[in-house]
């Protein structure tokens, strides 16, 4: 019975340590930024990023992101969510205009069946050292064709 007791006790310490270390792997820390309009520049000393337009629901338009330090970013990806509520995979890969400091790609954002806009847009951008995520909460209209 003691080694029965002694191989459950090891076991069971095996797994939680499996589980601390399967849950802390680099988790980038998310910082969120305020943005009163997301149709004009919203970030911080960093970066910033903007529609052209304001955003509509199913209608494709352009998302940019301008760096001031241009040279240390390696990829630039923006996934789209709603507030408390999974949205499906809404991923997009920005392209550089000629390795310049602007980043841009076109996004649609999907319906939502409830009728909500507050969505946020998660900025993930790399470098050669680390990898640092924003995200920018911002409000979509509904789209009168959907």
């Amino acid at each position: 019975m003691k080694k029965f007791l002694t191989v459950f006790v090891l076991l069971a310490a095996l797994l939680l340590g499996v589980k601390h270390f399967k849950n802390e792997p680099n988790q980038v820390a998310i910082t969120v930024l305020p943005c009163a309009d997301i149709t004009k520049a919203c970030g911080d000393d960093f970066f910033s990023a903007h529609f052209a337009e304001v955003p509509q629901v199913m209608k494709p338009l352009r998302v940019s992101v301008h760096f001031n330090r241009p040279e240390t970013i390696q990829k630039v990806y923006v996934d789209f969510a709603m507030q408390k509520m999974e949205m499906g995979l809404n991923r997009y890969r920005l392209i550089s205009s000629n390795h310049s400091s602007d980043w841009q790609a076109e996004v649609t954002l999907p319906v939502c069946v409830q009728g909500r806009s507050d969505w946020k847009m998660l900025i993930e951008f790399e470098t050669e050292d680390d990898v640092q995520r924003f995200q920018i909460p911002f409000s979509a209209k509904m789209n009168r064709n959907h």
